[in-house]
């Protein structure tokens, strides 16, 4: 039997591993400053940063990188985490563009489809796409759009474009792996009806109850693992000391799913800590 684990590293950053193989989605440790949210700096991933990250946890076995969208808090630093490992950024058309805005050919991509399968190593990733919820601010949907192909890494250069997520199959176990809030159970359905683990964010959900009756009533994992609860407004701090962002309420969502679910594991991650899976 294979052990199989996973480790958060702040709003939707998630590896899953084996003893072979890391995966990672959303990589996110950059974060940006007033200058970026006023169009007077450049956001582009801070490396250095982003090495100093991968060497103190030692994710050196990482094959398969993956963004659920193309905001900057899912794919800023997703191109500079395949420069340096040497994993495949599994892109779309929109993150294909910020990818290729770095020109280093040390950046290995590969396009997905909607519903195909990907193999890495033992996990067998199935990409699907999915709606973002609105985010509005101001009365308008923030940053709806699709990347434009002058990308130039300014802040508002990191429109949505297509959203994604993802079923992750290994022989020892089933993860579904989705950073939005709203369950897309139809689309899950035509592979399972049954996985053992979800990940799923929590920001901008509709309900409490939305998270509690969606997937993890329908699919009845074993374990439930909250994301996307943390401030990343504020500078990364890899002590793991972070404000929940605005209307999270991350205490409130563990204690009603624990409520509802007493039988299943319901877990509010640590920065950097592992979570084992399976067996």
């Amino acid at each position: 039997m294979a052990r199989v684990d996973v480790r958060w590293f702040t709003v939707a950053s998630v590896v899953i591993e084996d003893e072979e193989t890391q995966v990672m989605f959303d990589p996110m440790f950059t974060r940006a400053t007033i200058w970026n949210w006023l169009n007077l700096s450049k956001l582009k991933a801070d490396e250095p940063l982003v090495a100093s990250v991968l060497k103190e946890h030692k994710l050196n076995k990482i094959k398969g990188i993956f963004a659920s969208h193309a905001h900057y808090d899912h794919s800023v630093d997703a191109p500079i985490v395949a420069k340096l490992t040497g994993g495949v950024f599994y892109v779309d058309t929109n993150t294909k563009i910020i990818a290729e805005a770095y020109k280093n050919p040390s950046i290995k991509t590969l396009e997905v489809e909607n519903l195909k399968s990907i193999q890495i190593g033992k996990f067998k990733i199935t990409v699907m796409k999915r709606t973002h919820a609105h985010i509005r601010t101001l009365g308008i949907n923030f940053l709806k759009g699709p990347v434009n192909k002058d990308f130039d890494f300014n802040f508002y250069d990191y429109q949505m474009g297509d959203t994604w997520f993802y079923l992750i199959e290994h022989p020892e176990g089933k993860i579904l792996l989705d950073q939005g809030s709203e369950p897309f159970l139809t689309t899950v359905q035509n592979f399972t009806d049954k996985v053992d683990v979800v990940i799923q964010g929590v920001a901008n959900r509709p309900s409490d109850e939305a998270t509690s009756e969606g997937y993890v009533k329908q699919l009845s994992p074993k374990v439930f693992i909250a994301t996307h609860f943390d401030n990343f407004i504020f500078s990364f701090d890899p002590k793991g000391s972070f404000s929940y962002l605005p209307g999270v309420r991350l205490d409130d969502v563990v204690e009603r799913l624990k409520k509802d679910h007493p039988d299943k594991k319901i877990i509010a991650p640590e920065y950097g800590k592992r979570i084992q899976l399976f067996p």
